[in-house]
């Protein structure tokens, strides 16, 4: 068989590649990896029905993502050249593609009688580069690994059909988590708010979280989970620093003398909630997001992460890129992250 993804655009191509990347990474996903990609200016009707025309004849399966900006006339290129090629062609809304996309690999499934199945690792931390190098370096013999997500959150999923042996399978899954060891935090598709609320049940600890610069992201990942109640005590957004000193008890001086972005602080803050033995489990943040930094002089970016497991304390430093909004993502994830690892430890 053959595949070619057909995308007419008319206007912003960012999207249109964007758009076209989503369809393409959902037929990997299901080991229907495209043999062609065509990107076709929807201008001039004379000049994309003659394109389309070349590709159906070329390709026994052709998904075309149709543009809003120009109706194209699926009925009349499928009476003109449908019948002459065969195969199987789908149109699809510009703003429905991925979800006719996962319909027309229905399709296809039943049209090959192909079967396959996937596993999927939660992944965090690690550069997404050296991610793609690893999934690159493992895939083997109709086996691939699929890599998606941002800001250091990623998905791997683990794709196999029936052509694959279950040794090559079993092998690249093995040496995948031999390669990120503690870096992977879920063996299914959950996220780091989910994975930890179940952690916490688990080991039948409460959980609290002091924040600065993420600005309650923390504690609206946490209550975003259905049952979070149970684990959750209480989040602070401490942003000012009589706030930090009022309601979490830092020390005055230490503000002054190593300033609201530092170790000293970001530890005196998870102290602080800790203090009322209510959680024993949390975290505190404290940083600057940008653009631009305060009158420490400290880049954008630096931040200082608490963390707090049955009393013992530890402060872990960080300088993350991007814009404000990445910074705060970034340290978000990473504060939920830091205490899913302790509680794994326990």
């Amino acid at each position: 068989m053959s595949l070619a993804i057909i995308g007419f655009y008319h206007g912003n191509r960012s999207e249109h590649f964007k758009r076209i990347a989503e369809v393409s990474q959902i037929f990997d996903g299901a080991n229907f990896s495209p043999d062609g990609i065509f990107s076709l200016f929807s201008g001039d009707e004379k000049k994309y029905f003659e394109n389309f025309k070349n590709i159906r004849q070329a390709y026994d399966d052709v998904f075309v993502i149709k543009c809003s900006r120009n109706k194209f006339d699926e009925e009349t290129a499928e009476s003109l050249y449908g019948a002459e090629t065969g195969g199987t062609c789908v149109f699809a809304d510009e703003d429905k593609a991925a979800e006719a996309a996962g319909e027309f690999i229905k399709t296809l499934n039943e049209k090959y009688g192909v079967k396959y199945g996937k596993s999927v690792f939660k992944v965090f931390g690690v550069a997404e580069e050296k991610l793609s190098e690893v999934a690159e370096t493992l895939s083997k013999n109709g086996v691939k690994i699929l890599i998606s997500g941002k800001n250091l959150d990623y998905k791997a999923e683990i794709v196999y059909d029936d052509k694959s042996t279950k040794m090559d399978f079993d092998e690249v899954q093995k040496k995948f988590v031999g390669a990120l060891k503690d870096r992977i935090y879920a063996t299914e598709d959950m996220s780091l708010a989910e994975t930890l609320v179940r952690l916490l049940k688990l080991r039948g600890r409460k959980f609290s979280c002091a924040e600065s610069f993420t600005g309650g992201s923390v504690a609206a990942e946490i209550v975003s989970v259905s049952g979070a109640s149970e684990v959750f005590y209480e989040g602070i957004v401490a942003y000012n620093e009589r706030a930090k000193e009022e309601r979490l008890g830092v020390d005055e001086k230490s503000i002054e003398t190593r300033k609201p972005v530092s170790a000293q602080v970001a530890g005196e803050m998870v102290e602080g909630l800790i203090a009322g033995g209510k959680a024993e489990v949390a975290v505190s943040t404290t940083g600057i997001a940008g653009p631009n930094s305060d009158d420490s002089g400290f880049p954008v970016g630096l931040c200082y992460i608490g963390l707090a497991v049955d009393g013992d304390i530890k402060v872990f430093k960080y300088v993350f890129d991007g814009d404000r909004r990445d910074v705060i993502e970034k340290g978000t994830k990473t504060a939920l992250f830091s205490a899913i690892a302790a509680l794994k430890n326990i």
